[in-house]
């Protein structure tokens, strides 16, 4: 079959349309044009003429800049709904060929730590499994930061905050830290000054962030060095010694649901109060101007998975 002058010209008018849909998508799901042309891998020059040219097909205001940050009009959150079906619709399919026809079977390394190994990540691990049986995932826990390039690891899910300028990030969803004891303990030590209690009682784990951790210590008055803490590097060694009754933990909530629901550890609230900031969960992989299709997959998968289905916290 051949194409007429007019039906390519179509079709590359199609197709500019499909790059100016995910642009104008990117940019009210990032909040701005620059982060938009980060996720994008683009300049923000080249996405503000994206949506500059949307505008002038369509003759209509779909955004309103200023100096600081941009507003959505009524007509381009319309627009948006119905691009983002358009865009949707399109990657379903694309992912039904690529699955059936185009994609060979392939390993993707994946790293977590053992307490995300115990949280609902692992289910969106599974459900990946199960819509693309052609793509194998080798998952190595470790709680190690592990270099992606030199330990060939495609993705890698960590908490916190992330100063590595050689990967890229996606926040995927949050926890809570809470400090806990057993109900035993709980009851032994009610009586006793909270803010003498953590300083002769508290754990520390291996994967709480030390700096912020000192500084929680230091703003209820305990400046203790923490090396004169007890601690644990082993995450189901430290919840079960917390569990037993040796001290007071912290904990990512979900790593102590069910001991919460099963009574077998309490959140201790006033006056044990952890004002601790959410912590992130954050999805890192290799900073490419564009995934391979493998990567990609997986990597808009969780992204969705998680937006779908955000973790309850306790």
């Amino acid at each position: 079959m051949k194409y007429s002058h007019s039906k390519v010209d179509n079709l590359e008018c199609f197709m500019d349309k499909l790059t100016h849909f995910k642009t104008f998508i990117a940019i009210v799901e990032k909040g701005n044009l620059k982060n938009a042309a980060d996720y994008l891998n683009l300049t923000p020059s080249a996405v503000s003429k994206h949506l500059s040219s949307l505008e002038g097909i369509y003759k209509a205001d779909l955004i309103i800049r200023d100096s600081k940050k941009i507003r959505i009009t009524h007509q381009g959150s319309c627009f948006y709904k119905k691009c983002k079906k358009v865009i949707d619709s399109l990657l379903e399919a694309e992912a039904i060929l690529q699955t059936t026809h185009t994609l060979s079977p392939c390993t993707l390394n994946i790293t977590l730590s053992q307490v995300l190994a115990q949280s609902p990540l692992m289910k969106a691990l599974k459900l990946f499994s199960q819509k693309y049986p052609h793509i194998k995932l080798q998952i190595l826990v470790s709680n190690k930061n592990l270099d992606l390039l030199k330990d060939s690891i495609d993705f890698a899910f960590r908490g916190g905050k992330l100063a590595d300028s050689q990967v890229k990030y996606l926040p995927i969803t949050h926890a809570n830290l809470r400090l806990a004891a057993s109900p035993e303990f709980d009851m032994a030590n009610h009586t006793r000054d909270p803010i003498q209690l953590i300083k002769d009682s508290l754990i520390i784990p291996s994967y709480i962030n030390l700096s912020e951790l000192r500084g929680y210590l230091a703003k209820i008055g305990i400046r203790q060095a923490l090396e004169l803490f007890s601690a644990c590097d082993d995450a189901f060694a430290y919840k079960n010694a917390i569990v037993e009754g040796m001290g007071i933990g912290v904990f990512l909530d979900f790593f102590i649901q069910d001991e919460i629901n099963q009574n077998r550890l309490v959140i201790l609230n006033s006056p044990y109060s952890f004002n601790y900031n959410q912590l992130n969960i954050n999805m890192l992989f290799h900073k490419n101007v564009s995934l391979p299709p493998h990567h990609a997959l997986f990597k808009d998968f969780i992204e969705q998975h998680f937006k779908q289905n955000p973790w309850h916290t306790i």
